[in-house]
């Protein structure tokens, strides 16, 4: 006879899990699940062509100065590193691909949620007023994602929601999807510094 699984309790940002099948602890699953979902979203919207002109405006600045850039990113990896240390984790194999995994979600979730969606729900409509609406439900979209695939609580869920309303003002404001590419970067790795682990 089968035994029956183990409820696992709430933990920081997940919500409790009737049993570890439910429960996201394996980075494979973050990526299956919510990394996938991103990435789709992201990759449908550069299909259309006027998103693809509004990204290529959006980069114009890293185009200019690359070095800049080059120079911030390597600042946001010194505070990552530095932040890792202090905090004595382990910089493994698994800890490198997890960060590498926080830029890239930081890349695709910015390009599908800051800069396409919201042109695409107002494309009919002009206007800074149109564009936020278009923000609101863009980043109402983004949290609920969040609830799903990562099965985030409801407060977290909130802070997302208006975490996503701050990188869209931040990009209306400079028109500059690099920096606020580097920006999430950043406070994704301070909410979310290791990959899930098992709750065995």
């Amino acid at each position: 006879m089968k035994e029956a699984s183990n409820p696992i309790p709430a933990g920081r940002l997940q919500r409790a899990a009737s049993s570890q099948e439910t429960y996201i602890s394996k980075f494979r699953q973050v990526l299956s699940r919510h990394g996938l979902t991103m990435a789709s979203i992201a990759i449908i919207c550069l299909l259309i062509p006027s998103i693809q002109t509004v990204l290529l405006s959006s980069l114009e600045n890293l185009f200019r100065n690359p070095l800049k850039y080059l120079l911030w990113s390597l600042i946001v990896a010194t505070f990552i590193f530095g932040f890792l240390k202090y905090t004595k984790r382990e910089i493994d194999l698994r800890q490198l691909i997890w960060v590498g995994y926080l830029f890239m979600i930081s890349v695709v979730e910015e390009i599908a949620f800051r800069l396409s969606l919201p042109l695409l729900i107002t494309s009919d409509v002009t206007g800074i007023s149109f564009f936020w609406l278009g923000a609101l439900i863009s980043n109402l979209i983004f949290a609920t994602i969040h609830y799903f695939t990562l099965r985030w609580k409801l407060n977290a869920c909130i802070f997302t929601f208006l975490g996503g309303m701050g990188f869209s003002r931040m990009l209306d404001t400079t028109g500059d999807l690099t920096a606020v590419i580097l920006l999430h970067w950043a406070i994704t790795f301070l909410n979310t510094p290791a990959a899930p682990k098992n709750q065995n």
